[in-house]
């Protein structure tokens, strides 16, 4: 019994030990693989801090290409709606891109200006400063300028201020340079207009300088004349002959109407100088108006025998200024006496053509000397010489007709010989009815 104990237990145990078999030893893993797997772990954790700083980058870039966008469309639309004429230009002149106020100064649409050449709307004088303008831009990198004349397609003119400098664009292999137009047409209206009026102050300012001294001069004669006389009438008049006293009294009404003449040719000036001097037409007849004025001119006329004559027609009236025209009359009747020698003739006659009436003023005088002629109508010239009695004068009377009878809507002119006489001819329009 024991011995089936026995046996049944080692059986048993065998049976044990052939289920649960020998004990597994467990493999021992190698240090340099554990190594490997660990940089690869950190190499993992690189990438994705990699990964993550890459998609930091990928959104401020897509934030910077989106504001470097709204930059760019800033630009375009400054640009584009700059009042300032702009223009992109290569360095052979051809237009690359232009903005509308260019494209509205030239008359052309834009698509019409692009691969244009520049100077196509210069003068082909101005080639050359355009040329060396453009070479300048791209020879150095600060701004340069010059000015042109620009001319569109309807041939209206501008005078430009062109400012250019080189473009930096990394992007494009062609260089460029962008050129701005500054308008000086109405500064240089503006210019011509202030030297014009300069210049005119001068002129007025040496005509009234010369005035001046040609004032001074001729009242200091006919003032000694007048203060002579006077003296002599106011102590010695009771010691005077009639006959003195005549001469006396007559030299004195002479002095008188030659300070008067002067006197109103100043005022007439000054008056002229302020636009003072109102225009009034009216009709009046022409010969009795000559009429008056010879009566005026009788005496000085008959000291030299010289005849006059009112040749105009009796019928003819005339649309002026009664005023002016009685001045220009006067003035160049008493030019007519002072220089027409004794024994001469002065004869004042008219002509009609059609709404215009020509009268001539001729005498049988000395002449004047072609030279001598386009300085008589001229306030910055005062021309003057004495007469054939040694008789002065001032000068303003001629210049003082050529106002007045412009101011009538006339015209003068003078032909003249030497030694035969002149001929002095103004424009006047016919009555109204």
């Amino acid at each position: 019994m024991k011995l089936m104990k026995k046996q049944t237990e080692k059986s048993e145990s065998k049976k044990v030990k052939k289920k649960t078999g020998p004990a597994k030893v467990k493999p021992k893993v190698p240090t340099k693989s554990l190594e490997k797997f660990a940089d690869v772990q950190r190499l993992v954790q690189l990438l994705q801090v990699h990964q993550t700083e890459l998609e930091h980058q990928n959104v401020e870039l897509r934030i910077a290409q989106e504001e470097l966008e709204v930059s760019r469309n800033k630009y375009v639309n400054l640009f584009d709606f700059s009042p300032t004429p702009y223009f992109t230009l290569n360095k052979d002149g051809i237009i690359r891109e232009v903005n509308l106020s260019a494209s509205k100064m030239l008359g052309l649409d834009r698509n019409k200006l692009i691969g244009k050449r520049f100077n196509s709307f210069t003068p082909a004088d101005q080639n050359d400063i355009f040329n060396s303008f453009i070479s300048d831009i791209f020879n150095s990198s600060v701004k340069h300028s010059c000015e042109l004349t620009i001319v569109n397609k309807v041939k209206q003119q501008f005078k430009v201020l062109l400012e250019g400098i080189e473009l930096e664009d990394a992007l494009e292999p062609e260089k460029k340079c962008q050129v701005a137009l500054i308008d000086l047409t109405e500064h240089k209206r503006i210019e011509t207009s202030l030297k014009e009026s300069n210049e005119q102050l001068k002129q007025l300012n040496a005509t009234k300088d010369k005035f001046f001294s040609i004032i001074a001069h001729d009242l200091k004669s006919p003032f000694q004349s007048l203060l002579s006389y006077s003296e002599i009438l106011a102590t010695d008049i009771k010691s005077l002959s009639t006959d003195e006293i005549v001469t006396f009294s007559t030299e004195l009404n002479e002095s008188l109407n030659t300070l008067y003449s002067l006197l109103e040719n100043l005022l007439h000036w000054s008056m002229m100088q302020r636009d003072l001097l109102v225009y009034n037409p009216l009709n009046f007849n022409l010969y009795d108006k000559v009429n008056s004025i010879i009566r005026i001119a009788e005496h000085s006329a008959a000291k030299k025998n010289i005849t006059l004559s009112n040749k105009v027609d009796t019928e003819i009236s005339v649309f002026s200024d009664a005023n002016m025209i009685r001045s220009v009359f006067q003035n160049l009747l008493i030019n007519a006496i002072k220089f027409t020698p004794e024994k001469g003739r002065i004869i004042i006659s008219s002509e009609t053509k059609d709404d215009v009436i020509e009268i001539s003023v001729e005498d049988t005088g000395i002449g004047i000397k072609e030279e001598n002629i386009s300085k008589l109508f001229q306030f910055d010239t005062i021309f003057t010489t004495k007469g054939t009695a040694g008789e002065k004068g001032t000068g303003l009377g001629l210049p003082l007709c050529k106002e007045f009878v412009e101011r009538n809507y006339g015209k003068i002119w003078v032909t003249s010989e030497l030694g035969k006489g002149s001929k002095f001819t103004f424009t006047v329009h016919r009555a109204i009815s």
